[in-house]
């Protein structure tokens, strides 16, 4: 893509010149030539490359002479703003005619390109101590001034196959060839850089860098910067701008996987899908599904997915395969278990029996603390009724002991000291 990009304005270019050529032998060989604009960054100088055709007869004329070259707005006149006679403090816009007008350049440089001079600019060749030797050159120049330099151009490459020798290319232009740019990648796609300042046919200098790498599946989508940083002449500051290019690499089918849902041994009967999952670009076209029977892969279907009702006969080693243009890739061989039927039947009696032997042994240990519970109430309740009738039945023989005892103690005194009953019983 780079190489027809170059061509196609290799040729472009020729064209141009071709016709440059042809225009100046229609005009008897008058003719300038020069860019037909130029664009000049605030701060920075700018040249203007110029150089002339006169006709044969004149030439004799212009080697006797000192010749002047002379810069004005649009119509020549009042609005001269540079002559080569001049002396750069008495130039409007400051500058040197820096080309030799006897050899028939007029190449210019100002040194800074002031804002709000944006306009056509027409060169005038005259020749002292001879009429002969005055001529206007039209169009001219159209010079528009910016305080932001123009972005860097990034040579579009599209589509780039894996593993190709890429040449990445930007370019700059340099409109003030004593302080061209500097253009920086910003990357990370290693590789190697080569950095030159060129003159295009139409004399402008432009500053291009090339960098060189092997495509790879690393740098696919990787957005590539390149900065192009002017520097100027107040102070020696800098001005960047900058141009970016996400890659687009091409390759075929990488990190493919087989998935199996559900994962391990599949009772019979139930549905398990099986699914392909890889990395391509472009991407994948088609899948393929395979069993490996001792060590014999067999073709089984095509598609992303492969849904089963499972079986024995299903159980086994199963892959799958992803093919686009560019190529295709195999994945690792996935078992899928087969799990009997009868176990899978007799799993919830088991677990129903459980459950009921867990609930027996609940309500039995239950029924056993609540009998024991009862038992141990039952005594405590028989325990204290026998003792309150105890404490009573002690009571009364107490009292019934004492008094008898007192009465009796009572009536032997009275039977031994019958004269102090009879003195107490007398009134």
């Amino acid at each position: 893509m780079e190489g027809i990009s170059t061509t196609s304005q290799m040729f472009l270019g020729f064209i141009a010149f071709i016709t440059f050529l042809l225009k100046g032998a229609l005009c008897q060989q008058w003719s300038l030539r020069t860019p037909q604009s130029i664009v000049a960054v605030g701060g920075s100088c700018l040249l203007v490359p110029c150089r002339f055709e006169i006709p044969a007869a004149y030439d004799a004329d212009l080697k006797n002479c000192t010749p002047t070259g002379l810069w004005s707005k649009k119509v020549f006149g009042e609005n001269i703003v540079l002559s080569s006679a001049n002396t750069d403090d008495q130039n409007i816009i400051k500058g040197v005619m820096e080309g030799n007008l006897l050899s028939k350049n007029c190449t210019t440089l100002f040194n800074s390109f002031p804002a709000g001079y944006d306009d056509t600019y027409i060169f005038r060749l005259e020749c002292a101590g001879t009429n002969r030797l005055k001529y206007i050159f039209y169009p001219g120049v159209h010079i528009s001034h910016t305080d932001t330099p123009p972005k860097p151009q990034l040579t579009p490459i599209g589509n780039i196959p894996e593993g190709e020798l890429v040449r990445l290319s930007c370019s700059a232009s340099a409109p003030c060839p004593t302080f061209p740019p500097s253009l920086t990648w910003t990357s990370g796609l290693g590789g190697s850089v080569e950095s030159q300042l060129q003159e295009g046919i139409d004399g402008l200098m432009t500053m291009t860098s090339t960098l060189t790498f092997t495509a790879s599946l690393r740098h696919h989508g990787l957005m590539v910067k390149c900065s192009a940083r002017y520097t100027l002449q107040p102070g020696g500051t800098t001005k960047t701008t900058q141009r970016n290019l996400t890659l687009n690499v091409l390759y075929a089918p990488k990190n493919t996987v087989a998935l199996s849902s559900p994962s391990g041994p599949v009772p019979d009967g139930r549905a398990v899908t099986l699914t392909c999952q890889s990395d391509a670009n472009p991407p994948v076209e088609r899948y393929s599904w395979y069993k490996d029977i001792s060590g014999q892969v067999t073709w089984k279907a095509n598609g992303q997915t492969l849904v089963l009702l499972v079986s024995k006969a299903d159980s086994g080693l199963y892959l799958c395969e992803a093919h686009n243009e560019k190529g295709s890739q195999r994945s690792k061989a996935m078992p899928l278990e087969f799990e009997s039927g009868q176990c899978s039947v007799m799993v919830p009696y088991i677990i129903c029996g459980v459950m009921v032997l867990l609930y027996v042994l609940t309500v039995t240990v239950d029924v056993y603390k609540y009998k024991s519970l009862s038992r141990r109430l039952k005594q405590q309740l028989e325990l204290s009724e026998k003792g309150d009738n105890t404490y009573t039945n002690l009571t009364i023989a107490s009292i019934s002991s004492d008094y008898d005892q007192l009465q009796t103690s009572r009536a032997a005194r009275g039977e031994a000291h019958p004269g102090r009953r009879s003195e107490r019983a007398a009134p």
